[in-house]
């Protein structure tokens, strides 16, 4: 079912929040498509009862399985042509690239081979860079969200900003403990631009359509700002980041059972200690084939 948010702008609330645009001529825009081709279907027979037209573009936010994993279904019924951001955009192309990623760069397990982390391959025709857009005949404004993923970007169309990732919600805080972040750097950068981009509705990629992101904002930040606090703490003593991983799950008592779930958070360790690193919190050394980090 479609909810309206503005005269031309929608969305569809789900596991992932899809967005809808009617253009000028009749066609329709999404901003995203969801994890599989189930949520395309979804999507697209959602458009075609209440609103009529046929998909002309698919807007990805960023290249995570969970936002783009029906744009090959999407595209193949429809013939959308697909814009993302430049790096994001690879993994679009070549999805092995975030399950590889997350695995230290090697073939990744097979544990690791499924639809949340291993989307099918999707076409990108156009990348975008932040700034103005226009897309048939709609004005957008493209806002770089770095930080989540690599090049994660949102859209601010008509007032409405759909902001990806870059806030998750309370209650998918409150499962995790931990979210996933690529750099935890301009990850704090992109909580600062979304806390500025003016707007009537935003809507996070999970979670409820809100007014204001502030508080949401504040719940992120306060978040980030504590597992760095904790990372820190945990090197008083020279640990390997290893070392520094379990006793962050203890702490927060973060239900990693399986492999997803704990190669999503060995990169995001390794992100926080680049990040405090950058700030002079922590030092690095290579010392006895370990590497190794001491709090300053």
């Amino acid at each position: 079912m479609l909810t309206q948010l503005g005269e031309r702008v929608f969305v569809v609330p789900g596991g992932v929040n899809v967005g809808v645009v009617r253009a000028d001529n009749g066609r329709v825009l999404l901003i995203d498509t969801g994890i599989n081709e189930t949520n395309g279907k979804k999507v697209l027979k959602a458009i075609r009862e209440e609103r009529g037209g046929e998909v002309a573009a698919i807007l990805t936010t960023h290249g995570h399985a969970d936002h783009f994993g029906a744009n090959a279904a999407v595209v193949k019924r429809t013939g959308a042509r697909v814009y993302a951001s430049s790096l994001d955009e690879a993994v679009l192309r070549y999805p092995l690239l975030q399950p590889s990623s997350l695995y230290g760069g090697a073939d990744p397990l097979d544990a690791l081979r499924t639809g949340f982390l291993l989307a099918h391959a999707s076409p990108v025709d156009e990348t975008v860079e932040p700034g103005p857009l226009a897309v048939e005949g709609v004005e957008i404004e493209v806002i770089r969200l770095a930080g989540h993923s690599m090049n994660q970007v949102g859209y601010l169309i008509d007032d409405v900003f759909f902001c990806a990732d870059v806030v998750l919600p309370e209650n998918v805080l409150a499962k995790y403990r931990i979210p996933y972040l690529f750099s935890v750097t301009d990850h704090l950068a992109a909580l600062e631009t979304a806390a500025n981009v003016v707007c009537a509705v935003a809507v996070p990629g999970h979670g409820a359509i809100v007014e204001s992101l502030g508080d949401l904002i504040a719940l992120n930040r306060g978040l980030i700002e504590d597992v760095a606090d904790r990372v820190v703490e945990f090197c008083a003593v020279e640990s390997t980041a290893e070392v520094v991983l379990a006793r962050l799950l203890r702490h927060f008592e973060a239900p990693v059972g399986d492999a997803p779930g704990f190669y999503l958070l060995q990169p995001t360790v390794y992100a926080f200690l680049s990040h405090l690193s950058r700030a002079g919190r922590i030092t690095h050394a290579i010392r006895d084939g370990q590497s190794l980090w001491t709090a300053m």
